[in-house]
């Protein structure tokens, strides 16, 4: 029973001054790819990795050179090992121990998919966004928000790596469409979400409660 009026909304800043896109070499792990896929996030079951993974294997024998980068740590590490294993592509991924800077690995990924099977406002997607990456998300939580499907990125529904497959052969196919929703998606991130934005916003909402205040006095 709270008044619409009362009820602002503040979306979390990053730093965008560190989360930038920049030309930089690849990691070592990935310097002979010819194009890297990738996600950086806390390896648990609601993330829907095995997603990715699987969409993965079904459209790596026919890109050459393609890499698949899984940064971060959890309860899912081995089992995500343990699937691409099976699936024949262990060779073709890379997994990354969680890291306190994620910058360089961001910087190396072309296409940052966040397979999640449920998500609030995804700091990991939007320091991917803000870093070049062309994002791809699931159909969830406050991900489509941030992607603007056919807009800053494509969405995806979860658990689906058919679909998910179909969508990374077709930015595999058109690096202009990949860099226009790449550089739609940082411009996106750096005006609306930066430190700034989101002190500017946290400050209008303290100011408009200060003619309230002298009302309720």
């Amino acid at each position: 029973k709270v008044p619409a009026r009362l009820i602002h909304l503040c979306y979390n800043g990053i730093d965008t001054s560190v989360f930038r896109a920049d030309a930089a070499p690849r990691p070592a792990d990935l310097s002979s790819a010819k194009s890297v896929i990738g996600v950086v996030c806390a390896l648990r079951p609601e993330k829907g990795l095995s997603t990715l993974v699987d969409a993965f294997a079904a459209i790596a024998p026919s890109h050459p050179g393609l890499k698949l980068a899984i940064v971060g740590s959890g309860p899912c590490a081995d089992e995500l090992q343990h699937q691409a294993r099976a699936l024949n592509i262990f060779d073709s991924c890379v997994f990354v121990p969680k890291t306190t800077d994620v910058v360089p690995w961001l910087r190396a990924i072309d296409i940052f998919v966040l397979p999640s099977l449920s998500e609030a406002l995804s700091n990991s997607l939007m320091e991917a966004m803000a870093c070049g990456c062309c994002a791809v998300a699931s159909r969830v939580g406050g991900n489509p928000e941030l992607v603007g499907d056919s807009e800053r990125g494509l969405l995806f529904e979860s658990r689906n790596a058919t679909e998910l497959a179909a969508i990374l052969s077709t930015l595999l196919a058109s690096p202009e469409r990949r860099a226009r929703l790449a550089e739609a998606g940082t411009r996106f991130i750096r005006d609306g979400f930066s430190l700034a934005a989101s002190v500017t916003r946290m400050q209008a909402v303290y100011e408009s409660f200060v003619p309230l205040s002298h009302e309720v006095r």
